[in-house]
């Protein structure tokens, strides 16, 4: 990987990243009318879904494949420890409160965001079929 791509590649983690922290520091987010029971956990989940993907891409593929669950594990616990980090703060936000089932759905969503990620990686590292030529069908000389 060109050192570009890898820059480009990275980017994206610590970007999400200020946006959360930027919005955690907000005392009011605007939200949809209406009572929608579970939506600011669907909000949390969705947020740290993106963020987990985006801090998997800093993985390699080949590292992915040799360890995938050691990886998939330290990726969501990174997630989960920015989402702590983020509730604490927001204790501190006028108007804002720090809640322990949205550190649950951040955690729940670095890990999905994660698997999303392994997943791909999965996908991008896996071998080409055998082609034609390289068959054992193929009788030999």
């Amino acid at each position: 990987m060109r050192p570009f791509q890898a820059v480009l590649i990275r980017l994206p983690a610590p970007l999400i990243a200020g946006t959360l922290w930027f919005l955690s520091s907000q005392s009011g987010l605007p939200q949809p009318p209406g009572p929608l029971l579970g939506w600011d956990k669907f909000q949390h989940l969705t947020a740290y879904a993106i963020l987990g993907f985006s801090v998997g891409l800093w993985i390699t593929p080949a590292l992915w494949a040799r360890r995938p669950l050691a990886i998939l594990l330290t990726v969501a616990a990174i997630g989960s420890l920015y989402g702590a980090i983020d509730e604490i703060h927001q204790y501190f936000v006028p108007g804002r409160d720090s809640c322990f089932w949205d550190w649950v759905a951040n955690t729940l969503g670095s890990f999905l965001g994660a698997l999303a990620t392994m997943l791909v990686m999965r996908r991008l590292k896996r071998p080409d079929p055998p082609s034609a030529e390289n068959s054992i069908d193929t009788p030999t000389a």
